[in-house]
């Protein structure tokens, strides 16, 4: 294998991969696009020398190592156990799949084939994260109590029925979309998975879709995370840290744009020595930082960074989250 991973972008004109991890391939120290598909690979524009190709021809293709695949929800299961049975290794746009049975079985594929997969959730390499964990241990706000955590943008003013998000043949909806952030930050800050889940939902008459969802989530020792996601609101994601001895807030836990640039990222601290913020003052982009984790990892035979036991966690707690909505009760995990 080369030293830099070579790269292949299966459904490359989604937004997700032409304005974000192409980008972040593009500036990363180890990795470079080498190949294009979609089901129309002359519509697709030019990407520096990357070849244009079908899917098919792409998992077929000796001199791709890696392929991301940001295709629809519903997609997911298909094309990721087609590049597992082609040695492929895959970062998989989140959420893994439509629910816990599909990542089960994209899992399982890829330990069977022995191939590296990794869930896409960029947020977890923006440094202001590890900012934070350093804070929390170094006892600053004391120990946890409550978590909240939110995610929103807003496709309902007007209604924005073309988007794929909206479609519920695709797996659309808040939950899947949205829901897999807010619950995933809570079991990080946690650090352990939720013993029980109460969730309610909205759901839109015309597209049958989720547009807002929330849940309090149980832990242990009796703590909680309230999490919160919608299409209906201002594009937001932040999250909210209580413990015994302060608060802390990242207000752009979530959603911190395409190529984020230094200052952007703020941490606020309020504890008994008053109310104050941190900029965490770093030129980066997480989208590059997890493309070159992932490479680092393929290309240098390692764990991926965020395994995919840790995906199947996640989407064990959604799956509870869409139940205890659905049937208006709590679901013990």
């Amino acid at each position: 294998m080369e030293a830099r991973l070579r790269w292949g972008i299966l459904g490359a004109s989604s937004w997700i991969a032409r304005d974000a991890i192409m980008p972040g391939i593009d500036k990363s120290s180890n990795g470079r696009v080498v190949a294009l598909a979609s089901r129309s690979p002359d519509k697709l524009a030019k990407h520096g020398e990357a070849r244009l190709m079908t899917y098919e021809a792409m998992l077929a293709d000796p001199e791709v190592d890696a392929i991301y695949i940001p295709l629809p929800n519903s997609m997911h299961v298909e094309w990721a156990i087609r590049c597992a049975e082609a040695g492929k290794a895959v970062l998989l746009e989140k959420p893994l799949a439509l629910n816990l049975a599909e990542a089960s079985r994209i899992v399982e594929a890829f330990v069977k084939h022995n191939v590296p997969l990794m869930e896409s959730f960029m947020y977890r390499f923006h440094p202001q994260h590890q900012r934070v964990r350093d804070l929390l241990e170094s006892g600053i706000i004391g120990d946890i109590v409550e978590v909240h955590t939110h995610l929103s943008v807003d496709l309902m003013s007007p209604p924005d029925y073309a988007n794929i998000r909206m479609k519920p043949e695709l797996g659309g909806g808040a939950l899947l979309d949205m829901g897999c952030y807010i619950v995933s930050s809570a079991r990080m800050l946690f650090g352990e998975e939720p013993r029980a889940v109460r969730a309610w939902w909205k759901i839109d008459p015309v597209s049958g879709v989720d547009t807002a969802a929330s849940a309090v989530l149980e832990f242990s020792a009796g703590r909680t995370a309230l999490v919160s996601c919608s299409f209906e609101g201002w594009a937001n994601g932040m999250c909210r840290i209580i413990g015994r001895k302060g608060v802390i807030e990242v207000p752009r836990a979530l959603i911190l744009g395409l190529g984020t640039r230094t200052g952007e990222a703020v941490i606020v601290i309020m504890d008994k020595d008053g109310h104050r913020s941190e900029e965490i003052l770093l030129d980066v982009d997480h989208y590059q930082l997890i493309v070159e984790a992932f490479a680092d990892a393929v290309l240098n035979g390692k764990p991926v960074p965020l395994p995919p036991s840790d995906s199947l966690n996640n989407m064990r707690v959604i799956d509870a989250f869409a139940q205890s909505a659905r049937e208006g009760r709590e679901i013990r995990l």
